[in-house]
């Protein structure tokens, strides 16, 4: 059941809720790689979302790792970080080839990264992004204290929803690598400065909205409540699926009596 759960939350909140850093550079790479690099990168991803659950079910789990995240030192290091992504995503020039007997060029894919640099890029990507952690933490408290979970059930939980959001990520990729053949070099420039400007802003949301967090107690209000919005989905389904369950076992007793 929480297997189940899992998969259903994950891609769920992966088609949803995932709209950071990590995807706007998926898309960006799988498009300039194509689709076996792109998912080198989800891959660098998904490792970085299991190494912050475990951290979070274990080591770090009796710390108040909330106020830790939403430090503003915290969050300039995380912004820097990505700024710096973005802003070698806004000067990355497309690799061109001639179209024979046109005089025209063709974007080409670039083929001198290995799969295990964009493995340690979307790593790196998704584990200096604070919100990234909040996002974690949240979940992980949420279960904590409102669902009554063994230690068992939530690993398997936590196995089910990461299954399905690298999974959700690998579909993104292969839409985003058939794109190819509709860019040029010309295109895909204009889309990596796109892309880094994308990047850019986010840091400088992530800097700001740590700030504001810590001056203005309206805004840490509403921030707290929008951090909570992919917990619910995770209450809805498992509320849900209980109340199936229950009733097919319902049914299932009133037979066997019968």
């Amino acid at each position: 059941m929480e297997l189940l759960i899992g998969i259903l939350c994950g891609a769920a909140l992966s088609l949803f809720f995932s709209f950071g850093p990590a995807f706007f550079s998926l898309i960006q790479n799988s498009i300039n790689y194509g689709f076996r690099k792109g998912v080198a990168f989800v891959i660098g991803i998904a490792a970085s979302d299991m190494m912050i659950v475990f951290l979070m079910l274990t080591i770090l789990k009796n710390m108040d790792m909330s106020a830790t995240l939403h430090n503003v030192y915290v969050a300039t290091i995380g912004a820097i970080a990505i700024a710096g992504f973005g802003i070698y995503t806004f000067r990355r020039k497309a690799l061109t080839a001639n179209v024979e007997g046109s005089g025209q060029k063709r974007f080409q894919a670039e083929e001198n990264v290995r799969g295990r640099q964009m493995m340690l890029h979307g790593f790196l990507l998704n584990s200096i992004n604070p919100t990234i952690w909040i996002w974690w933490v949240t979940i992980i408290t949420f279960l904590s204290a409102e669902m009554d979970l063994s230690s068992t059930e939530r690993y398997t939980f936590f196995a089910g929803l990461l299954l399905a959001n690298m999974s959700v990520d690998i579909l993104k990729c292969r839409l985003s690598a058939m794109m190819q053949s509709w860019f040029t070099a010309k295109v895909l420039n204009v889309f990596n400065k796109v892309t880094g400007t994308i990047l850019i802003g986010i840091a400088i949301y992530i800097f700001v909205s740590m700030i504001l967090y810590q001056t203005n107690d309206d805004i840490r209000q509403k921030q707290q409540e929008s951090e909570t919005q992919g917990t619910r989905i995770i209450q809805t389904l498992h509320d849900h699926m209980n109340r199936d369950s229950s009733s097919t076992k319902r049914a299932d007793d009133t037979l066997y009596l019968e």
